[in-house]
C-alpha cells in the first residue's frame, strides 16, 4: 500500500508540474531554442575561426593591461569579433591607444566567440581621428572630480561597467568574498537605476499615472525603456545588463497593459530575445549566472517571503528593517541556490560567507550607484566634488568591507562539478519546486 500511495503521490506531483508548464509558453519555446543551439553547434559549429597564422588588424578598444611580460588590449577584429591582443612589452615602441589599429602576423586562439592573440612584431597605425570613447570619457570625467586609486577603479566598475583598472588583488578579494556579482554590471544595478529613475518621473511617488492616466502611463514607461537601453549601450551590452534591460522593458510594456508582475515567462522571454540575437551567449558564463540566479530567485525568494513575512512590519520603522533585512537574506540564499553549481563547475569554489558580503555589500552598492551617477553627470562642479567624496567613501567602505570578509578563515571552500552532476542538481531543483506547488495548492 505504501509503494502505490507513493507512486500515486509522484504522478500527482508529476501532473502538476505539467500544468505548470503549459502555463509558461514562453519557458516551452526556451528550452527547445537551446536544445537547437546545442545540437548545430555540436554538428555545425557557430564559430569557425582559422587557427593558422594570418596578417590581422586589430582596432583597439581600451587601455593597456599590464601583465607578467605583455601589455593586453581589448581589441575588435573585423569582422570577427571581440580579441584580446597581448603585445610583448618594449620600451623602443609606442604602446596603441583608443580607435588606433595594431597590424601583426599572428594566429588567434578562439574561445566561443571571445579569441586571443599575441604580437612580438607589429605595426601601429594612428587612429585618424582619434575619439575617446563615451565610456571612457565619463571614467575620465569621474577622475577629474577627484576620485582615484581602487575607489576609482570600483566606482567605475559599478556605475559604468568599465572594468580595465581593476587590481587583480581587489578582483580577487570580491571573488574569494561572493561578491563579484556587484563589479558586473547586471540586474542589481539596473534595478538601483530603475527605481531611480521612477522615483523621478514619478516626483518621489506623488504622482501616480501609471494607473490612473494612459498618456502618461506610456510617456513614463518609454522614458524609462529608453534610458535603461542607453545605460545598457553604455556599459557594453554585457549578456548581463541586456538581460536586466530586456526585462525591465518587458515589464514596463506589461505595466502599460496593467500586468505588474516579472515572471518566468518574463525571464524566459529575454532568454529566448538575447539567444535569437546572440546564440553564442549560451556559453556567457554572464549568460548562465544571470538567468540561473534570476529564475531561482523568482522561484523560490517570493514564495518564502510569503511565508515569513509579518504584515505587523509594514507599520513601523523597525518593522521594515527587519523586512529589508528579511528580504536580503532570502534573495541571497535564493541566488546562491541557483547559482552555485555554475560556480562550482566554472571555478572550483563555493563563498562561504556570501550571506555576511551581501548584507554589508548591497546597502553600500544601493548608494552608491545614483551617487556616482550624479557625480559621473556633475564633473568637476562643487556639487559633483561633494557627491565624489560621498561615492569614495562608500567605495572605500565596500573594497575594505570585502578584503575583511575575504581574509576570514575559511571564505572559499574548493568544490568542483562535471555537467551531469550539474544537469541532476537543476532537475532535483524543479522537481522540489514541483512539490512546493503540490503543496500550496
Amino acid at each position: 500500500m505504501g509503494g502505490i500511495r507513493h507512486n500515486q503521490y509522484m504522478i500527482s506531483t508529476l501532473h502538476l508540474f505539467a500544468i505548470k508548464w503549459r502555463s509558461y509558453p514562453m519557458l516551452v519555446l526556451l528550452l527547445p531554442l537551446v536544445a537547437a543551439i546545442l545540437f548545430f553547434n555540436r554538428f555545425y559549429p557557430l564559430e569557425t575561426h582559422p587557427t593558422e597564422e594570418q596578417v590581422f588588424g586589430f582596432i583597439v578598444q581600451s587601455a593597456p593591461t599590464p601583465t607578467a611580460k605583455c601589455e593586453r588590449f581589448e581589441t575588435q577584429v573585423l569582422p570577427k569579433g571581440k580579441v584580446y591582443l597581448y603585445l610583448l612589452r618594449d620600451s623602443t615602441k609606442t604602446l596603441p591607444t583608443y580607435g588606433d589599429t595594431v597590424v601583426a602576423r599572428t594566429h588567434i586562439e578562439w574561445s566561443r566567440s571571445v579569441g586571443r592573440a599575441f604580437a612580438k612584431d607589429y605595426l601601429l597605425l594612428p587612429a585618424k581621428t582619434h575619439r575617446v570613447p563615451l565610456q571612457v570619457r565619463l571614467y575620465q570625467r569621474l577622475a577629474a572630480a577627484g576620485v582615484e586609486d581602487d575607489e576609482l577603479a570600483t566606482i567605475g566598475a559599478l556605475t559604468l561597467g568599465y572594468k580595465e583598472d581593476l587590481d587583480p588583488e581587489l578582483k580577487h578579494h570580491f571573488q574569494a568574498s561572493g561578491a563579484a556579482h556587484v563589479l558586473a554590471v547586471s540586474g542589481l544595478h539596473t534595478g538601483i537605476l530603475y527605481g531611480l529613475l521612477l522615483w523621478l518621473l514619478t516626483l518621489g511617488g506623488r504622482i501616480k499615472p501609471l494607473h490612473e492616466n494612459r498618456v502618461g502611463r506610456w510617456a513614463i514607461s518609454g522614458v524609462i525603456i529608453v534610458a535603461m537601453w542607453g545605460y545598457a549601450w553604455l556599459t557594453g551590452m554585457t549578456p548581463s545588463v541586456v538581460r536586466a534591460v530586456l526585462m525591465v522593458t518587458i515589464f514596463e510594456i506589461g505595466r502599460m497593459c496593467y500586468r505588474q508582475a516579472i515572471s518566468i515567462n518574463t525571464i524566459a522571454a529575454a532568454a529566448v530575445l538575447i539567444l535569437l540575437v546572440r546564440p553564442t551567449d549560451l556559453w556567457s558564463v554572464s549568460f548562465q549566472l544571470s538567468f540561473a540566479a534570476t529564475f531561482s530567485i523568482v522561484l523560490f525568494a517570493k514564495k518564502a517571503e510569503y511565508v515569513f513575512h509579518s504584515r505587523e512590519w509594514d507599520y513601523c520603522w523597525y518593522g521594515r528593517i527587519l523586512s529589508w533585512l528579511l528580504g536580503t537574506i532570502i534573495i541571497s540564499i535564493a541566488a546562491q541556490i541557483g547559482t552555485m553549481p555554475i560556480t562550482m563547475y566554472y571555478f572550483g569554489q563555493v563563498s562561504t560567507y556570501f550571506l555576511l558580503t551581501n548584507l554589508i555589500v548591497l546597502p553600500i552598492a544601493t548608494f552608491l550607484v545614483p551617487c556616482g551617477l550624479i557625480s559621473i553627470a556633475l564633473g568637476g562642479s562643487t556639487t559633483g566634488v561633494l557627491f565624489s567624496k560621498i561615492t569614495w567613501a562608500l567605495a572605500w567602505a565596500m573594497n575594505h568591507s570585502v578584503e575583511w570578509i575575504e581574509q576570514l578563515p575559511g571564505s572559499t571552500v574548493s568544490a568542483s562539478v562535471n555537467g551531469v552532476m550539474v544537469a541532476i542538481y537543476y532537475l532535483l531543483l524543479l522537481f522540489l519546486y514541483a512539490i512546493i506547488a503540490k503543496k500550496r495548492t
